[in-house]
């Protein structure tokens, strides 16, 4: 069964780090994405102007967006800042993307609430974008993955969301707190 297990973790290593895995992916330079980024911000901001926000509007900015970025697995536990994020090639780990594109809808200043929400996954945390729709209601996008994407919330354990001013405590019960 050790033997078993030794194998299966050394699989999983090698998925993770092989160039089709997700730290595999080679990180974009910054000095290239950093225009078509400040490029799709205008686009995105006539866009705006002349139609509004709507829930296909929010879907279509983060999967662009997300186009953009490298996910990277972090050795070191460091939550980066979007200035951090950009000067590192635009690519991070989980909770550097919620963060950056959180950023990114301020920057295009979103009406509604943003919140980075960390959930219980399988094998640990993991860091999502949850947005308040314009219609009303909210839902949770898992921006780290290769294809944005909305998620089944009924399927995640809420630990903690927050945004600038709201940390919004879930318990196992599925009752949550919210402090200010």
């Amino acid at each position: 069964m050790k033997t078993f297990r030794f194998f299966l973790l050394l699989l999983l290593l090698v998925l993770l780090t092989s160039p089709w895995g997700c730290a595999g992916q080679e990180t974009l330079n910054r000095e290239r994405v950093n225009p078509i980024y400040q490029e799709k911000i205008r686009d995105w901001q006539r866009k705006i102007q002349r139609e509004g926000w709507s829930e296909s509007g929010v879907d279509s900015v983060l999967t662009e967006a997300r186009g953009l970025l490298t996910y990277r697995m972090e050795i070191r536990y460091h939550w980066e800042t979007p200035k951090e994020f950009r000067g590192r090639g635009f690519s991070g780990d989980c909770e550097d993307i919620a963060v950056f594109m959180m950023a990114t809808l301020r920057r295009l200043e979103y009406p509604h609430k943003i919140r980075v929400l960390i959930v219980k996954s399988l094998f640990e945390d993991h860091a999502l974008l949850r947005v308040e729709m314009p219609g009303g209601g909210w839902k949770p996008y898992d921006v780290a993955s290769s294809a944005v994407r909305p998620l089944d919330s009924s399927r995640l354990t809420p630990v903690v969301e927050f945004d600038e001013t709201t940390v919004v405590w879930h318990s196992m019960k599925g009752s949550s707190v919210e402090k200010r």
